[in-house]
């Protein structure tokens, strides 16, 4: 019985690892915000609960992570919108965003 349970432990731990992301799906990530080589104030945060599709982030961030897996990096490249923060205002920027968890 131990190894049936131990068996299907591994199997639902392998089928959450090969899980990609969707729209509707939350995930747990870890980004930090990059302009050019320097990383900037206020664009950095670990284990951030983000639902794709909630446009709760600038336009374009959300979509780059549709498909992404448990475990993997993704450079996200958006650009800021004119009416942003003075200094990042139109700017192009790079998130690196790990992505922690698919719920």
């Amino acid at each position: 019985m131990k190894k049936v349970l131990g068996v299907i432990a591994m199997c639902a731990a392998l089928t959450a690892c090969e899980k990609t992301a969707k729209n509707g799906d939350t995930l747990i990530i870890d980004f930090a915000g990059f302009l050019g080589d320097i990383q900037f104030q206020g664009g950095t945060a670990e284990n951030y609960p983000l639902k794709l599709g909630s446009h709760t982030f600038v336009p374009g961030f959300e979509e780059q992570l549709v498909g992404a897996k448990v475990g993997e990096t993704r450079d996200v490249n958006i650009t800021f919108p004119q009416e942003y923060v003075p200094g990042l205002a139109g700017k192009d920027v790079v998130f690196k965003v790990t992505v922690k968890e698919i719920k």
